[in-house]
């Protein structure tokens, strides 16, 4: 037997005080009177006595008793007993959601074998219940009984979110040394490698499996002014037999793409979609179902193909205003006194319109007729009439756009340049000139392209949106979002709407931690527009069920009291339990003696 806090011992110098309060209590005196009808009417006159002979009775015994078990609880006595603490580690990952043959999930199938080596086992000591997803860490503080660690684990729900084998090792290399637990039980799709740590009993839940997997879902804008949508899927085959598969794409509930594919075993195929309608949300379907129905469905939004921001540096503001109305741009004009460079930090492509700027730009840039300047270097010869004379075939600017009906009046023709080449020249030189620089993209033209009329100057237009889209890198596809793995909330948004449709407070500029549901998230607020995003599971390691790795765990040798740990187990709640026993039965004598005196 020990104290945890030795410390409160001091705390018995209150006991002389009690000593000392009895002795300056009350005492009574024998007094001789004709009557005690006046006594009984003031109740008494009383009279102290201090000091005399200590006449303690019961009752000081129970008070002195009840002050030093207070102590002793303050002190925290403890014994020492011998247990034998069990950790339990359940994967919870999404590859335990994969359907087994003989029936049931692999995550059912690993809760009831460890609920049946949990119930062999005795239950000797305390248990410790552990998940593997998002991160591998303990749910709760140890459960005393089989019962209420059973209890804990009946909660436990496989999430869509992959799990870390390197955490997942980790955890089990710690857990299992011996420092903390006797036994370890992990049950998981995941078998450990040899040679594993002597302590951990591990649970194989289901053999491989081929499966069909939807692992890519991307969507991109080949360039400005097309409103259809760019979709590439990725599928792949993780089986032994060639596959005769079938994607169909859904764009806010109607059919709006499919595509049909052989897959050979271990096969990896890219299913393109060059032109999806317009919708706010798109879903794709793998067929046939299989075995692990997560990955054959994947998501996406038109809203993850971002914006362009361009910043129009010009005199004539009137030139910008066309550019408004072209789908995924979003402008922003600035006359040329009022230009600083810091107005390109939230810039993706900058337009100077007879201007040119004092330093390289650090984003990719427009220029417009510029003037002779020592940055780029321009040689500039005035021109009263243009006449197109050639140009690159098999030049991204210079695609699909007819030449000929180029209407070009007055402008100014490029000299030779050290580092842009012309595109497109004239009799007198270089009309379009294009060329890299600290990895970013510039773009000169010696006449005005603007204002952008659409299909009113088809030809012109071509070669604006082309201009543009080379400068934004237009065709990239849009980065998605996985289960597991938080995103940040975007300025204005305060509240998540959940998959099934749960609502949760966020914080801008803060992480989103619960994405561990494969779905559309909501994202809303009371300043902005709700803002729809998929999150998919997109993780092949996860869909190849029939190549689980075995986890590698460093091996620790087990101490030699292992099987038997020494537990310190508190007794201060059993003696407060007494501490309010003996008050209760001290106040209950007090008050039937008051009772039968006030009844004299």
């Amino acid at each position: 037997m020990g104290l945890l806090y030795p410390g409160a011992l001091v705390f018995f110098a209150i006991v002389p005080a009690l000593v000392l309060a009895y002795l300056a209590r009350e005492r009574p005196t024998r007094v001789t009177v004709s009557s005690v009808l006046a006594f009984r009417a003031l109740r008494g006159f009383r009279k102290e006595r201090y000091g005399g002979r200590p006449r303690f009775d019961w009752m000081f015994l129970a008070e002195l008793l009840l002050l030093c078990l207070a102590v002793l609880a303050m002190a925290g006595p403890f014994v020492i007993r011998r247990s034998n603490p069990i950790a339990v580690l359940i994967d919870n990952s999404a590859a335990m959601q994969a359907s087994m043959p003989e029936g049931g999930t692999r995550f059912q199938d690993a809760v009831a074998k460890t609920e049946a080596m949990l119930l062999a086992s005795g239950g000797a000591g305390k248990i410790s219940v552990y998940v593997t997803a998002p991160a591998p860490r303990r749910i709760a503080p140890p459960y005393a009984t089989i019962a209420q660690a059973r209890r804990a684990i009946s909660r436990i729900k496989p999430l869509d979110a992959p799990d870390d084998a390197t955490a997942v090792a980790a955890l089990l290399a710690d857990i299992g040394s011996g420092a903390h637990y006797g036994k370890v039980i992990f049950a998981s799709s995941h078998a450990i490698a040899a040679p594993a740590p002597p302590l951990v009993h591990a649970i194989t839940s289901g053999d491989p499996i081929p499966n069909l997997a939807l692992s890519s879902f991307t969507l991109r804008r080949e360039m400005f002014g097309a409103e259809a949508l760019h979709a590439r899927i990725e599928v792949s085959n993780f089986g032994t037999e060639t596959k005769a598969i079938e994607v169909t794409i859904d764009g806010d509930g109607t059919r709006v793409a499919d595509a049909r594919e052989s897959l050979a075993p271990g096969e990896t195929a890219a299913l393109e979609f060059p032109s999806l309608p317009p919708a706010r949300i798109y879903r794709a379907v793998l067929s046939p179902s299989d075995g692990f129905p997560l990955d054959n469905v994947a998501n996406a939004t038109s809203g993850a193909v971002r914006a362009v921001s361009i910043l129009f540096i010009t005199p004539t503001p009137a030139d910008a205003q066309g550019l408004s109305t072209i789908p995924g741009a979003e402008v922003k004009t600035v006359a040329p006194d009022s230009f600083t460079p810091d107005d390109l930090k939230r810039a993706d492509v900058a337009i100077f319109e007879y201007s040119a700027p004092k330093e390289l730009p650090l984003v990719n840039a427009l220029l417009v007729m510029p003037p002779p300047d020592p940055v780029f270097g321009f040689a500039i010869k005035p021109a009263s009439q243009i006449d197109i004379a050639g140009w690159s075939k098999t030049d991204p600017v210079t695609d699909s756009v007819n030449f000929r009906m180029l209407n070009l009046r007055s402008g100014e023709f490029f000299g030779e340049h050290p580092w842009m080449s012309a595109v497109v020249s004239g009799q007198g030189g270089g009309l379009i000139l294009r060329g890299t620089r600290q990895d970013h993209r510039y773009v000169a033209t010696g006449f005005n392209p603007f204002p952008y009329l659409g299909k009113r100057n088809l030809p012109m237009s071509v070669l604006t949106l082309n201009m543009l889209s080379y400068l934004a890198g237009l065709g990239a596809s849009s980065a998605g979002y996985r289960t597991g793995e938080p995103f940040l909330v975007p300025a204005g948004v305060t509240e998540v709407t959940m998959p099934w449709g749960r609502k949760m407070k966020a914080q801008p500029g803060t992480l989103f931690q619960n994405v561990n549901t494969q779905g559309i998230y909501e994202l809303s607020g009371p300043a902005v527009a709700t803002i729809p995003r998929a999150v998919n599971l997109d993780d092949l390691a996860v869909s190849d069920l029939s190549n689980s790795q075995p986890l590698k765990v460093e091996v620790a040798p087990a101490p030699p009291s292992a099987a038997s740990f020494a537990e310190k187990a508190s007794i201060s709640p059993w003696i407060l339990l007494a501490i309010v026993v003996l008050g209760a039965f001290e106040a209950a004598i007090v008050y039937r003696r008051r009772h039968r005196m006030a009844e004299v």
